[in-house]
């Protein structure tokens, strides 16, 4: 067991075959002038993104433009890397995660609810779709990241966490699940717009099915991958291994 360089008082294991320096088989990583850094650039960054995304991209179901599902993501990883590299964890007080709470109980649930008692029409679909994929997920995905990395977690490891909840519902899965889920037939064909970016269109409930099992590949590489150990030696905030 070791203390990590720049994570005070937080006694995690190396971890993802990054050698313990109990061993000796680990020399710390050289300093990186700029990497204490881009923690606080990267939530800045993804801070204002967010902000742009929300006042000024169009919050319809649609993909209006190639560009804007790209842009969104960036700003998303934008925010997960903030969270991931926060270099002290161990100094901040557990009632900072009940700050999400806040948020979805104070605004994201009541409003997403009122779509169903108020909007009876479905005037407002396009504000509902952003409400619930734009930022209620994000949310949860992004405050378990938090909670993970606040308790601990390595900030590879809090990336992982992060991946893997996006790609689960940008792998089709949810769109499946609706349909499984719901009292509603199964229909011939499947028309979700993420899918359709990378598809050229509507494709076969098998075929969503397919493509939805195409992503566990990446996402048991991406698992596999020892990324504590190259944020390590990219950023100097670690240890390298031998």
């Amino acid at each position: 067991m070791t203390v990590r360089s720049g994570d005070p008082g937080s006694r995690t294991r190396s971890g993802e075959g990054e050698p313990d320096s109990a061993t000796g088989g680990a020399q710390p990583a050289t300093p990186v002038r700029w990497g204490v850094h881009v923690w606080w650039a990267a939530l800045v960054a993804g801070a204002a993104g967010a902000l742009a995304v929300l006042l000024f991209m169009p919050h319809g179901r649609e993909i209006g433009a190639a560009w804007e599902l790209p842009v969104k993501l960036l700003v998303f990883a934008c925010l997960a890397c903030g969270i991931a590299l926060f270099p002290w964890p161990s100094r901040v007080p557990h009632w900072v995660l009940y700050a999400p709470f806040a948020f979805f109980a104070g605004y994201l649930f009541p409003r997403i609810s009122g779509f169903y008692f108020l909007d009876g029409e479905r005037a407002d679909a396009d504000s509902f779709y952003t409400h619930l994929y734009l930022l209620l997920y994000p949310g949860l995905v992004l405050t378990a990241a938090a909670a993970y990395r606040l308790g601990g977690g390595t900030p590879g490891r809090c990336l992982k966490v992060v991946f893997t909840g996006i790609a689960v519902i940008f792998s089709g899965f949810l769109d499946l699940m609706w349909f499984v889920v719901n009292p509603v037939d199964i229909p011939p064909e499947i028309d979700a717009p993420h899918i359709n970016l990378i598809t050229g269109g509507p494709i076969s409930f098998g075929a969503t099915v397919v493509f939805a099992l195409a992503h566990v590949p990446f996402v048991v590489a991406f698992n596999l991958l020892p990324l504590d150990r190259w944020l390590g030696r990219l950023l100097g905030t670690g240890r390298s291994g031998a």
